[in-house]
């Protein structure tokens, strides 16, 4: 077995596919006379060409699983900078721990070998203070700046409920309006340009759990007011979009909690 460093394990930043370098319409062309999953794929392509082209729908993109660590930002971030998406529902992990975290200039790596037989054990890897994302790697110190950096955000707004969307809003400004992080590409920030609502129900189950919980702890301790995410809020303000849209469609990748959100 190599004997590993840190700097070798972290050499390798994962490269976003650019969809703008290639045409896929022929290969969804001929997914149309295939069958099982090809066809569907080819169905479902048609079906968001609809939506785009009806200027009354509503485009909802839905996104769980590590899609961001895996190389799809700069897709989302084309869709998004051409109006194909007019909102999204996520996870945490995607919009925080991965694109929120590339956006303050941090990078995951390809992790040598593969999923099944990682040639790293995970101890060695503890003590690297490097985390795994099935082959891909990050430095945990960054992980740990991306943190602070929610935390900073949080203690900014004044004591309330908010819902995730607002919390995302002000991330998105965090990165636009800081010249350090502002040529940086970020889903987010984008989105914060383009004014596309974010939503992330489960918006503690990522690291902004971990800087809305320093803020609460440390306003308790201090007695001062503290920041909590209104789940309900959510889900009121996904719902007025749907009632200001004469239609609207779902485009998901992935399930999970973004997927029955958006749906419900």
């Amino acid at each position: 077995m190599p004997n590993w460093t840190k700097k070798d394990l972290l050499a390798n930043p994962v490269k976003h596919i650019d969809i703008t370098k290639f045409d896929a319409r022929p290969v969804i062309d001929s997914y149309r006379q295939m069958a099982y999953s090809s066809r569907t794929l080819a169905n479902a392509a048609d079906i968001y060409s609809m939506m785009l082209k009806d200027k009354d729908c509503g485009v909802i993109l839905t996104l769980a699983g590590s899609l961001i660590s895996a190389g799809l930002k700069k897709a989302i971030i084309t869709m998004v900078e051409n109006n194909m998406i007019d909102a999204i529902v996520s996870t945490g992990a995607n919009i925080v721990d991965q694109d929120f975290f590339e956006g303050l200039g941090f990078k995951h790596y390809i992790a040598p070998g593969s999923p099944e037989a990682p040639p790293v054990d995970d101890m060695t890897l503890r003590n690297m203070m490097i985390d795994r994302i099935y082959d891909t790697y990050i430095d945990e110190d960054d992980l740990r700046a991306c943190d602070h950096a929610t935390y900073e955000i949080f203690n900014s707004f004044a004591p309330g409920a908010y819902s995730s969307r607002e919390f995302i809003e002000a991330m998105g400004a965090y990165l636009a309006n800081n010249s350090k992080y502002a040529k940086n590409e970020s889903i987010v920030k984008s989105c914060y340009t383009k004014r596309v609502p974010i939503f992330v129900p489960a918006f503690s189950d990522c690291s902004a759990g971990f800087g809305i919980v320093l803020q609460q702890t440390e306003a308790i301790e201090e007695g001062r007011g503290q920041v909590a995410i209104d789940s309900g809020k959510d889900f009121r303000e996904l719902t007025d979009i749907k009632l200001a849209c004469k239609d609207t469609g779902l485009l998901m990748m992935g399930g999970g909690v973004p997927k029955n959100f958006a749906q419900e």
